[in-house]
């Protein structure tokens, strides 16, 4: 994935961002910021420089640790891309975070042990005792973050690019740790914060709405586009008029009321904005013609610059580079001069099509490959995975 091509992916940073701010308010670990607040104030009182720093150590800690997770999970759907892009590994990664939601939906509970959860949060003192702590956490409140996390991690898999994998981790880190950096801050002013109760249940049903969303982002490559508008419409409804009217969450003033009735709102909105008809828009059209060796030769012989676009129907990345960057009007344009060729590895290749795969070392899709006039790859141009529009013309243009 290019970071700097891909339109979608500053929305997904986003998104996690915002998704480690709504974990902090999970029973697992909204529990935990009194401890943590308390650490910070005991290792430094009175000195707010000290307990300022102490709150950015653990925060760097605690975006490291699922930044790992996140390095070896897009790192992992390199090497094995192809694999989890098949229609069983789709529908088995969208049944697993189903099930996972079920968890937020109050169906099941799961619970570390008590004499696990101490151990883990007996950290040393000083700034290392900050860093672990922050590193340790995940671990404390993997009963309720876990399900959205591996949700997470199953997406990192797929961005092809461990670079995106580790940023998109790191900032989900910096989400659920900023709020301490604050509180850090503040620790020998705050004398209390406000009670666990429902309102906490109902951020949890919150996340389960999320997952569901995540498994139906899976489901994507294998559902008609209109079933895919329908069950997206809703999830959006059925999830707006849960969240803002049948998940209880009383007690918690009028405020809180009006929030949650305000989500609520905002998703059903969304879900008709939808749903509402809109003319349909017509994108120019890359003319593709299947790869074989004897097209490549034949665009050689008219020395064209050659693009080869290593395709299949189930993979996202490559739904999402057809749709939005092979459909933009300036690179339909640009590509009129280029031999287009399109293997497609929806199913079973041709020996000639396997043979062009092993010696270009190809190993996962989508891989994007541009030749030069002689018919030469020109190597540190090849994509792997999404690209936005942008992105592929500066790239494009270099063997123009």
């Amino acid at each position: 994935m290019d970071l700097a091509g891909g339109h979608g992916f500053g929305l997904s940073l986003l998104a996690a961002f915002v998704g480690g701010l709504a974990l902090n308010f999970t029973p697992c670990v909204y529990p935990m910021i009194p401890v943590t607040v308390a650490f910070f104030s005991g290792q430094a009182p009175g000195s707010l420089p000290r307990t300022a720093l102490l709150a950015c150590v653990y925060v760097i800690g605690m975006s490291l640790c699922y930044a790992v997770l996140g390095l070896l999970a897009a790192k992992t759907g390199v090497l094995v891309g192809s694999w989890l892009q098949q229609p069983a590994v789709l529908i088995g990664m969208a049944l697993i975070v189903t099930l996972l939601s079920l968890g937020m939906f109050g169906v099941y509970e799961l619970r570390l042990p008590r004499v696990l959860t101490r151990r883990l949060t007996q950290a040393s003192s000083g700034l290392s005792g900050a860093f672990i702590m922050g590193g340790v956490v995940g671990l404390v409140a993997a009963p309720c973050i876990g399900p959205f996390v591996l949700g997470l991690l199953l997406l990192a898999s797929q961005l092809a690019s461990a670079a995106a994998g580790f940023l998109l981790f790191f900032v989900l880190g910096l989400g659920m740790g900023l709020p301490y950096v604050a509180l850090g801050v503040a620790a020998n002013r705050l004398n209390r914060l406000p009670k666990a109760g429902e309102w906490l249940v109902w951020s949890k049903r919150v996340l389960g709405v999320v997952l569901l969303g995540l498994a139906l982002y899976f489901l994507k490559p294998l559902l008609p586009a209109r079933v895919l508008r329908l069950a997206t419409e809703g999830l959006l409804l059925g999830g707006g008029v849960y969240l803002g009217w049948v998940a209880r969450a009383a007690g918690h003033g009028r405020f809180f009321t009006w929030f949650r009735r305000g989500l609520g709102s905002f998703l059903v909105l969304a879900a008709l904005v939808l749903g509402w008809p809109r003319p349909q828009a017509g994108g120019a059209a890359v003319a593709w013609s299947p790869y074989s060796q004897a097209a490549f030769e034949q665009a050689q012989r008219d020395q064209r610059p050659i693009l080869i676009d290593v395709y299949a129907d189930w993979c996202l990345p490559c739904v999402e580079l057809d749709r939005v960057t092979f459909r933009h009007p300036d690179v339909a344009r640009a590509l009129e001069t280029v031999a287009t060729l399109r293997l497609d590895a929806t199913r079973e290749v041709s020996p000639e099509a396997e043979a062009f795969l092993d010696r270009h070392a190809i190993y996962g899709v989508p891989t994007v490959l541009l030749f030069d006039r002689r018919g030469n790859e020109r190597r540190e141009l090849r994509l792997v995975g999404f690209v936005g529009p942008k992105a592929f013309l500066h790239r494009l243009a270099e063997i123009q």
